[in-house]
């Protein structure tokens, strides 16, 4: 894909991505409304159910946020898995399981191999479902072990100070079908951030995720992580959705519209819309227009657990507004365009009526060069699928502050 730098400033671009919005794909958990509660939860499971065309599933499986014991909390998992069955219609299928961070550690390779066959006896699932494991540059746990027990990718997460590359080397060849490396926000502190990445490079992942701003350092780099985007793209290597750039080899054609992918709670791009079924401490889930968060604390959810209930402490429902908007940003995010007669014909509503004030809004992102009006569709340049999230960010309701100011 060309650069198209001519009608961009690209002095500016290092300093905008410390000004991204965090949070633009979803709200913050920390935005759910304690008001929804176990009730709220279960009927959103049971009204999902009733599409036409039943919606696959994606599991999460969370990993507490404090030290707990393996075996108990495999059997809290176990609970979680078991009372979302109970609410899910049995022609839903599980497409896709998603191991996150932490949870090779809490549980040894043997309890992860329990959990992991424990899904098909209560859900259905796809002939081979994908099962991603996250694992932290500093794990001490092997790649083969996990390959072992039935992962089938591996997502190395860099962490300053680690050998990241390392374990991704260590991953390639035991039998994944993909590995891929997902970058932090770089710090001030890292002077390695840039080398390392080099090394991931040479590797040639299937996929390398640029940094997302919710988690970021106390003195953040912004140089570094602007580098780090150019080193990727003089790779070869191409954005398909949200934050992931895949391998040039890897990289799909071009689709129509109707392989339209959908960006998950947990940011990665799918090639069809999920619901994401988050299991464990602190787990988000999402069910059509519905969103939840379980109890964070890992005595209290267990305790829930063991009561037969779902664990959900706050949530929010969206509005059509919200609906229509998540819509937009999804587009951007995973097409990288938004295409107007598109989007009023999936959504029966004038475009123009829905965003009112979006075309202001985007004024900023259209003087800077990061979007251009294509006919009626909005399309991205390369920098501008750099920050595809103050350019989403415009087509969020109107109460919210503009991404950015001329």
């Amino acid at each position: 894909m060309p650069r198209q730098r001519t009608s961009v400033r690209v002095l500016d671009l290092p300093d905008r991505l410390l000004q991204q919005p965090s949070h633009v794909l979803f709200p913050s958990a920390l935005q759910f409304s304690s008001g929804f509660g176990e009730a709220g939860w279960r009927s959103a499971l049971l009204a999902s159910n009733e599409h036409l065309i039943p919606r696959s599933l994606t599991l999460g499986f969370q990993a507490a946020r404090a030290e707990v014991g393996g075996e108990a909390y495999l059997r809290s998992l176990l609970c979680g898995l078991r009372v979302h069955a109970g609410l899910l219609a049995g022609d839903r299928e599980v497409v896709a399981l998603v191991l996150q961070l932490g949870l090779a550690e809490c549980l040894a390779p043997a309890l992860l191999e329990q959990l992991l066959e424990a899904v098909p006896q209560h859900l259905r699932t796809v002939a081979r479902p994908q099962v991603e494991v996250r694992l932290d540059a500093g794990s001490l746990r092997e790649p083969e072990q996990l390959r072992a027990v039935g992962c089938t990718r591996l997502t190395v997460i860099d962490r300053p100070g680690t050998n990241g590359p390392g374990l991704l080397a260590r991953a390639q060849p035991v039998g994944f079908t993909a590995c891929y490396y997902q970058l932090r926000v770089p710090s001030r502190a890292d002077p390695d951030y840039l080398q390392r990445l080099q090394r991931v490079i040479e590797l040639g992942p299937a996929r390398i995720l640029l940094p997302a701003p919710c988690l970021a350092p106390t003195q953040p780099c912004a140089a570094t992580w602007f580098g780090a985007w150019q080193q990727l793209v003089d790779a070869g290597y191409v954005p398909i959705g949200g934050d992931h750039y895949q391998h040039p080899d890897r990289a799909p054609p071009a689709t129509a519209r109707d392989a339209y992918r959908y960006c998950d709670v947990v940011g990665v791009p799918r090639r069809e819309r999920t619901d994401f079924i988050g299991i464990g401490a602190g787990a988000c889930s999402q069910a059509g227009e519905v969103l939840c968060r379980l109890d964070d604390d890992p005595a209290r959810w267990q305790a829930r657990m063991g009561g037969g209930h779902t664990g959900v402490v706050a949530g929010l429902i969206l509005s059509e507004a919200e609906a229509l908007a998540n819509d937009a940003v999804q587009r951007i995010a995973c097409d990288h365009a938004l295409d107007v007669a598109d989007f009023e014909w999936c959504n029966a509503r004038p475009f123009a009526e829905v965003f009112e004030d979006a075309r202001v809004r985007l004024g900023p992102c259209l003087a800077q060069g990061w979007a251009y009006w294509d006919g009626q569709v909005l399309r991205l340049r390369t920098e501008g699928i750099l920050l595809w999230r103050i350019i989403a960010a415009c087509f969020r309701p109107a109460q919210a502050p503009a991404p950015i100011q001329e």
